[in-house]
């Protein structure tokens, strides 16, 4: 009989898994990841959210641009409250509604539909992302306003028409954008606590970007003021200069 020598075998090990300092090393991985990779989404998404704001805000400065050419170069008003004869505008009102207000009347320049002063409110456009407290049944709690004190600190004057079809009333009217001294430095809209407009210092808002607010000037830049520049750019803007 032949004799037949067996072959060695081979052996194969198989492991069960990983091993706990596998496991360790891979979940300490993974947290540092995560740890470069979050804030630095959210500072990306922050800073996608700023200019989101900030090109509305600039939109709002051509809108009303193109407003002052077709009416006589006046700037746009905060609100006209005068008997329809009397307005500049043609208002499309909804039943029960308010009068138009600056929203409404630069709607037309800003693609924004223009059935009514309501409706245009509700337009993304106009609502500040930064605004905690918007509430879509407080429609002009927006969180941006326009300056409707243009004519600080030479005259008192509203750039708009309070009950101005009255006789003797002289509290408020339109004014010349050509008119508007200081435009480096004096606010055309911006951040507010939470109306459509800003008729005092108060309703100033200098809170959502660190410690400061974001407000378009009537020479068309976007500039980024703490309290007390706001504050000037709106009582007395030609304290700014030099700055």
């Amino acid at each position: 009989m032949r004799n037949y020598k067996l072959k060695p075998t081979k052996r194969y090990s198989k492991r069960g898994g990983f091993t706990l300092i596998e496991l360790l090393t891979v979940i300490a991985i993974i947290a540092i990841l995560g740890a470069i990779l979050i804030p630095s989404v959210g500072k990306v998404r922050a800073r996608a959210k700023e200019a989101s704001k900030l090109s509305n805000y600039r939109q709002f400065f051509i809108a009303n641009t193109m407003y002052s050419a077709d009416n006589d170069g006046f700037s746009v008003t905060t609100v006209d409250k005068r008997d329809e004869e009397y307005r500049m505008t043609t208002y499309v009102a909804n039943p029960g509604n308010s009068d138009p207000h600056w929203t409404w009347l630069l709607a037309p320049y800003l693609d924004v539909p223009t059935q009514g002063q309501w409706l245009s409110w509700l337009a993304d456009i106009y609502i500040n992302p930064y605004f905690e407290d918007y509430d879509p049944t407080k429609r002009w709690l927006i969180g941006s306003g326009l300056n409707t004190r243009i004519r600080l600190p030479d005259s008192s004057l509203m750039n708009a028409f309070w009950d101005s079809w009255r006789p003797g009333d002289v509290n408020s009217g339109a004014t010349l954008l050509s008119a508007v001294t200081h435009p480096e430095y004096r606010i055309f809209i911006g951040d507010t606590e939470e109306e459509y407009h800003i008729s005092n210092s108060d309703h100033i808002d200098t809170t959502q970007h660190e410690g400061k607010g974001m407000f378009v000037l009537f020479d068309g830049s976007v500039v980024f003021y703490d309290q007390e520049e706001a504050v000037l750019a709106f009582t007395d803007p030609f304290q700014l200069r030099g700055r």
